[in-house]
């Protein structure tokens, strides 16, 4: 099986088997910790059964490339529920403290003070970009025969949020819209569709904490970069979106600009080290298996 794994492969099989060990030790920390430790069994099996299956045919091939997409949402679940599994509170009082001698009026704040609707559904469409954008970039890039350059995409991407859920754990913060709710003095101003959907997204898939480094922003750079290096015809568009993602989090009280600052860096130095690391990768690991092509067109 090892030669059939990908970096992402290796990646989240790590991840689930520390998870695992970690809620073990920690079980009294984690109420849920049953659940939680078959939740990461369940999953560890999954990814077994992808990688085995990966040579079998073009379906097989095209679910084990992208199943990491769900995997993000599992852990990124997970990591919310071990905020405390290590530390005894949240921790945002340290980036509190920082953006003070930065900033007279907190950013998040300073924002929705000078909001409106039209702002508002500017600035969300850039924030709901962050769910297309890893599929636009990837998808633009798998039709390849030669999938290197999805695979690049795909692996830094897991390398960012891997970094995220490790900082979520040993750094837990719960963003501006809890520790400064009393300087909000009003709702934000109320935008059209793209509004709408994020808010519904945040409604039933947001969690508590998971603010520093934002997660969307590291994945967002991620994908903006290899837009960069690989599809000139859409980086331009995307960089765009990304800007206005990072503007939109903060005026959103979804994170600090600590947290966009530190994922945007977090993004890039994923993206790099994959791209440094892909140079010396053989030409055959990541190029579509010419048998398998072969057997699923019989």
């Amino acid at each position: 099986m090892q030669s059939s794994m990908t970096f992402a492969d290796r990646a989240l099989l790590w991840f689930f088997m520390l998870a695992i060990s970690l809620i073990a030790a920690r079980a009294y920390r984690v109420a849920e910790w049953p659940a939680l430790i078959s939740v990461n069994v369940v999953c560890l099996g999954l990814i077994a059964v992808f990688i085995a299956m990966r040579r079998r045919n073009e379906i097989w091939r095209f679910v084990h490339d992208w199943y990491p997409m769900a995997m993000f949402i599992v852990c990124f679940e997970e990591a919310s529920r071990l905020s405390f599994v290590i530390r005894d509170g949240w921790q945002d009082h340290f980036l509190l403290a920082l953006e003070a001698k930065l900033f007279s009026v907190p950013p998040t704040v300073w924002l929705g003070q000078h909001g409106s609707g039209w702002i508002t559904e500017i600035l969300e469409i850039g924030y709901f970009s962050y769910f297309v954008l890893l599929m636009i970039v990837g998808g633009m890039l798998y039709p390849s025969r030669d999938r290197r350059k999805f695979r690049r995409v795909m692996d830094a991407t897991v390398l960012a949020y891997m970094f995220c859920y490790a900082a979520f754990i040993l750094f837990p913060t719960e963003g501006p819209a809890h520790t400064l709710a009393s300087s909000h003095l009003s709702p934000l101003p109320g935008g059209g569709p793209f509004h709408w959907m994020v808010g519904l997204i945040q409604r039933n898939a947001g969690v508590h904490g998971n603010a520093f480094p934002s997660a969307h922003v590291a994945g967002a750079v991620v994908a903006v970069y290899f837009a960069w290096q690989y599809l000139p015809r859409v980086r331009w568009v995307l960089t765009a979106l990304v800007c206005l993602l990072c503007v939109g989090a903060v005026y959103d009280r979804y994170h600090y600009v600590s947290d966009v600052v530190a994922g945007a860096l977090v993004g890039l130095g994923a993206a790099f080290w994959i791209t440094i690391a892909g140079k010396n990768e053989a030409p055959s690991t990541n190029v579509v298996d010419g048998a398998a092509l072969a057997r699923s067109a019989r």
